[in-house]
């Protein structure tokens, strides 16, 4: 049984979920920057752009892109959602990124809280992403209160190259070993002061439409990508097999410690058997010289 996005027929779609133009703190123009992208080979980008009431770095209203769409690359109507009561962070504000918002999406309050926020935006039909959890230092009490979001940025480029905090795999595995159905994205956060377009993606099964690309990110039909990619992951019984593009690790990670790893040099397929692997889900992440990727988790009660 080949485990999603896998079992998509056709080939999938290369996105970027978190990106920004100078509709808030971005360098570049929305033009610029959708060129920039189906330049290199992406059929849907995301301008992001900050969504709070400090004019130095953000909007008070959704950028809209619509008429940057084309017949073969789209714009997804997205936001960086801000508002007070994030703790340690320098402004003391959440970021929550929120994909297929409406146009009239509304600014934060300043009495609004975090975890309303992303209601508010689950509420109105986005596909929600905790941003750069450890980029601005998010404590697990806040993780967890927002746990209802459906992603964690496990990838952020501009945090990568410019803080060497670009990681979310421990907020992440967190939720997940707390039982959240957490998924995992991967994004660039792009805003052009340096050269930071193109380091982190996902690539998606559906077709080139905001509403197809939408309901198969909320349905976990995508994987993400720093420049390595997953062909196939299949299950038959116990056993998980994977292909992927060279790589020098293959690894299932699981609740806890458990992790299972193949190890060498340009691997481009390894199996395990999940007999006696104690978890009640596993993900898969891929390390090459280009870059990693990550499978979302998969639930093993949802395939036996």
């Amino acid at each position: 049984m080949l485990l999603p996005p896998f079992d998509h027929q056709g080939r999938m779609l290369r996105g970027n979920l978190h990106g920004h133009c100078d509709h808030s703190d971005g360098v570049l123009s929305a033009q610029q920057v959708t060129a920039t992208y189906r330049r290199l080979g992406y059929d849907f980008t995301c301008l992001a752009d900050h969504l709070w009431s400090d004019s130095s770095y953000a909007a008070t209203s959704v950028n809209d892109t619509r008429h940057l769409d084309s017949d073969d690359f789209v714009t997804i109507i997205s936001a960086e959602l801000h508002c007070p009561g994030k703790s340690i962070d320098s402004h003391g504000l959440w970021h929550i990124v929120a994909n297929g918002l409406p146009l009239d999406f509304a600014m934060a309050s300043e009495n609004e809280t975090g975890p309303q926020m992303v209601q508010r935006a689950l509420d109105a039909g986005a596909f929600v992403t905790s941003a750069h959890p450890e980029w601005y230092s998010l404590t697990s009490d806040e993780a967890a209160s927002i746990a209802h979001a459906h992603a964690v940025e496990i990838y952020n480029h501009t945090s990568t190259i410019r803080a060497a905090r670009g990681s979310g795999v421990a907020t992440a595995d967190y939720l997940l070993n707390c039982g959240h159905r957490a998924l995992l994205t991967a994004s660039d956060d792009s805003h052009f002061a340096v050269d930071d377009a193109g380091g982190g993606w996902v690539m998606v099964a559906a077709t080139l439409d905001q509403a197809e690309i939408i309901t198969a990110l909320k349905a976990g039909r995508y994987y993400s990508s720093s420049g390595a990619t997953i062909n196939e992951i299949e299950l038959n019984g116990d056993r998980v097999t994977i292909t992927c593009s060279p790589a020098h690790s293959v690894v299932i990670s699981g609740a806890g410690h458990q992790a299972r790893a193949e190890v060498g040099t340009n691997i481009t397929k390894a199996s395990f058997d999940l007999g006696n692997f104690k978890s009640d889900w596993f993900r898969v992440t891929i390390v090459g010289a280009a870059g990693c990727a990550w499978s979302n988790p998969y639930w093993l009660a949802d395939y036996r």
